[in-house]
Formats: C-alpha cells, sequence, structure tokens
C-alpha cells in the first residue's frame, strides 16, 4: 500500500503544520518536517502521531455511526442526500456509493488501523523521546480500529496486499494490543480504558470467561467511565447532528419507537461516546442469561438501567417538523401489530423543547425487568436496551447480525482478495426483512397509534442462536 503510505505521511505533515487543534493545541516544536526527515529521524513525532491518531478515530466513530446506524432499524433516510441502498441492507454492495468511498466507514477505519502501524513500525521508533505511554495509547488505537472493523465486516485485510482475515481472527489481534497497551501503561485511567475494550471484544469474540473478567475489572476501576471523542465546527464537525438537526431536509428520521432519544447529538461539536460503563453491564447480563442465571441477569440489566437514567440530560428546542411522521406527545407506539401499545416515546417537535440524554437514556423500567419469566424475554430486554443506550452510536447494525462487504476499490487494487471470496458481500440474518421492512410503520392520525411492522427485538429473541455472540458458533 505504497500510496497509503504516501497518504499517511502526508495527513502525519499536515497534523504536525496545523497542531490539530481539534483535540489538542499543544504548540508543535519542529512542524518543517519533510518524509525524508520522518523516515530517518522522528523525533518529537509521537506527540503529533497521537493527536493525529485521535483526530482520525474521531473521524472513523462518526463515519461509523452515520452509515451503520441507517443500514439498521435506528434511522431512516428520508432524503436522497445520504445512501438510498443502505435502508435496504440485504441490497448492500461492495460498490455501493457511501460505502466505496474515502471519506466513509471502511477507508476511515482502514486508515485509522493504517496510521497506527505505521506510528509503531516508522515514527515511535525514530523518536528518542517517545515514551512507553505514547506507544500504549498507539495500540489502544491500533486495537480500537481492529474492534470496529470487526463489528462491522465479516473479514478484511490488515496488511499490504494482505488477504482477507476473518473478524474473528483479526480481533484476536486487536485483543492482544489492549494488552500490550495495558502492560506498558499500567496507570488507572489507561488500564480501565482498555478493561472496557476489552471486555466489549471478548464479547464479540463470544469468550464469556474473559467478557466477564474484564467487564467486571472495568466496573471495579470505574463504575461510571465515559471516553468521548471530540468535535469542533473548524476541523471536524459531528456531522450525525447535520443530518438530524441542521439540514432542513433532516435526512435521518428515527424508528417512531426511538423518536425520544433523538437527536442524541444536539450540537456539531457534541461529543460522542465511545466506550461507556453501561456496556459492562449488559455484557454480565448477557453472560447470566447464557448461563440460565435469569436473577443475576435482571439485577446487571437494572443497573445499566439506573447508570443510563443518571447520566445528563439537557432541553433542546428542535425544530424539525417531522414531516408526514408522528409529531404529538400523546402518541402511542405499538412495537409489531400484537404488541401493548405505549405512550411517551414520541415528543412534539416543530420548534417545541425535548428533553435529550446525550450518553444514555432507555424506555426499560426496572419493573418490566423483574416481570420477565423466561430466557427469550430477557433476551428482548437485553436487546432493546442495548438499542436504547447505544443509540447513534454505531452499535445496533451489528447486534442484528449485518456485516458489510469491504469496499470495491479494496478488492480491485488487492490481488489477494477474490470478487466472491468470505468478506465480499453483505452478510444478513435471514430473519432481517427483505426490502425496507426495518423501517416500516403505519400510523392512524384519527387515533394516534403507530404500529412498527417488524419488533426486531422480539426477532432477536427468536433467533438468539443467529445473534448473541456468546452462543454463535
Amino acid at each position: 500500500m505504497k500510496k497509503y503510505k504516501f497518504l499517511l505521511l502526508a495527513l502525519f505533515s499536515i497534523c504536525l503544520l496545523s497542531a490539530c487543534d481539534l483535540i489538542d493545541p499543544t504548540e508543535v516544536d519542529n512542524p518543517a518536517i519533510t518524509e525524508e526527515k520522518l523516515l530517518q529521524d522522528a523525533t518529537g513525532g509521537a506527540e503529533p502521531l497521537i493527536t493525529g491518531l485521535k483526530f482520525d478515530f474521531a473521524n472513523a466513530l462518526m463515519q461509523t455511526i452515520k452509515y451503520t446506524e441507517l443500514v439498521s432499524d435506528n434511522y431512516d433516510n428520508t432524503s436522497t442526500f445520504l445512501s438510498n441502498i443502505a435502508d435496504n441492507p440485504w441490497a448492500i454492495l461492495p460498490s455501493e456509493t457511501d460505502l466505496d468511498d474515502t471519506r466513509e466507514i471502511y477507508f476511515r477505519l482502514q486508515t485509522l488501523h493504517a496510521k497506527a502501524l505505521f506510528g509503531l513500525e516508522v515514527i515511535l521508533p525514530k523518536d528518542s523521546k517517545a515514551t512507553h505511554e505514547d506507544y500504549a495509547t498507539v495500540y489502544f488505537y491500533k486495537g480500537m480500529a481492529i474492534l470496529l472493523l470487526s463489528e462491522n465486516f465479516s473479514a478484511f485485510p490488515l496488511q499490504e496486499n494482505g488477504g482477507m482475515i476473518k473478524a474473528k481472527d483479526a480481533l484476536q489481534i486487536g485483543v492482544d494490543h489492549f494488552k500490550k497497551s495495558i502492560e506498558l501503561n499500567g496507570s488507572t485511567e489507561n488500564t480501565t480504558k482498555c478493561a472496557y475494550a476489552l471486555a466489549r471484544a471478548y464479547r464479540q469474540l463470544g469468550d464469556k470467561v474473559n467478557a466477564e473478567r474484564y467487564a467486571n475489572e472495568a466496573l471495579s476501576l470505574d463504575g461510571q467511565y465515559l471516553l468521548l471523542t471530540e468535535y469542533d465546527d473548524v476541523n471536524l464537525d459531528n456531522i450525525i447532528n447535520t443530518f438530524t438537526v441542521t439540514r432542513n431536509l433532516h435526512d435521518l428520521q428515527p424508528l417512531p419507537r426511538l423518536d425520544y432519544l433523538d437527536p442524541k447529538y444536539t450540537t456539531q461539536i457534541t461529543s460522542i461516546p465511545a466506550l461507556k460503563s453501561e456496556e459492562a453491564y449488559l455484557i454480565l447480563a448477557e453472560i447470566a442469561i447464557v448461563n440460565n442465571n435469569l436473577s443475576t441477569a435482571k439485577a446487571n440489566l437494572i443497573d445499566a438501567i439506573n447508570l443510563a437514567l443518571s447520566r445528563p440530560k439537557e432541553n433542546f428546542k428542535d425544530r424539525d417538523p417531522r414531516n408526514d411522521r408522528p409529531n404529538d406527545n400523546d402518541c402511542i407506539v405499538k412495537a409489531d401489530a400484537n404488541s401493548i401499545g405505549i405512550n411517551g416515546l414520541i415528543k412534539k417537535r416543530n420548534n417545541s423543547f425535548v428533553e435529550i440524554a446525550t450518553i444514555s437514556n432507555t424506555s426499560v423500567t426496572a419493573d418490566q425487568v423483574n416481570s420477565a419469566i423466561t430466557s427469550t424475554d430477557l433476551y428482548k430486554l437485553l436487546y432493546l436496551i442495548r438499542q436504547e443506550i447505544f443509540f447513534s452510536e454505531g452499535r445496533r447494525m451489528s447486534d442484528l447480525g449485518i456485516r458489510l462487504p469491504v469496499m470495491q476499490t479494496q478488492i480491485d487494487a488487492n490481488p489477494s482478495i477474490n470478487p466472491g471470496e468470505y468478506g465480499t458481500s453483505v452478510y444478513v440474518p435471514a430473519f432481517i426483512p427483505t426490502g425496507y421492512g426495518l423501517d416500516e410503520f403505519t400510523y392512524d392520525s384519527a387515533t394516534k397509534v403507530v404500529t412498527i411492522t417488524y419488533d426486531m427485538n422480539k426477532l432477536i429473541s427468536q433467533n438468539i442462536n443467529l445473534v448473541s455472540p456468546f452462543l454463535m458458533h
């Protein structure tokens, strides 16, 4: 990937020249760096490298959210500005415009990974000022790149002209990077961050023992942990806000069941959660259900709910008219035709104030959890809580079991990848509705009843062996 090396050098140089004010406005000692100097003597290069990785991680996470939320049932694309294919996951091709683009999810995640690799192999070894903490940080971001790739793609290469690596095999590499990061920097802050990442990674691997171990360790270190990616209105704004708030067309509209959660990011500089303690409780709950320990599962679900509800909220004046969609506080939502209607999920917009949770929220109550009888009941609640708590964080598509193909450009340019091999086609579990079914609902304006066509959390609970990493083989 010579062109990628050139790109990384260019990006690294830009970061040095601008000091990447977005994340860390620290003055750079030597901005006049050349490619030759980078390769021969990168003294002082660790600081701008890490600043650049923070920038790339924020960008990659944001692009992941923008596309995968659209693929999932969380959001519907109501204009043509974004992909009109993503709402129908069965039709996604590697050449799909919003996937096969250097501004989008796959390229951004691979850029983050490649820059971290370049830093570990070239920049840090040639920087006499580089510390163990610097190496630890770069290993963390390299691990996060692999984690996000593994959650959203079936397979992908990790080296120049390399062959496809299955997500689970790649994720083992990511796990090693998080552990290496802790080994190099055993501070509480770094250990906590990596423990949450390891719990999430081991869950994806289906490893109950280690997922439980690191979830408990993470909670013992910080039970209200939050890792945020940062944005500003000059270098990198939060484009999720752009599509849900500032654009007149309001391109992305939430599933009515999730209306009260939208918009999660009320400004273009609102931070996005990347890791948070709620996940550890949800991982422990899922393991407990798998082990048929329903009382423990309920306790962990309630802990996740309580933590989510304790997170900050703000009053936001929403000008979205919700054209041709329910827009009334009195609306009742049915998860499907056979479900009991729930009120309070839809909020009146059109220049009205709406209370918004910017970190986590859920409509599920402790009473609902305690009333669950079977493991199927609890799986349904678990995945609904996950959907709500991780709303607009790029997690739902993965929870539905959908995996994207690598971009067509990667297939065409890499001689080690053959069209049609594993990872070059979208994977959609059989229970996912065809067409645009994930986003379908009906609204009776006379009765103010919204009926969602498919209760996806019910379908997940009925097909849990195709979804939960702990049960898939």
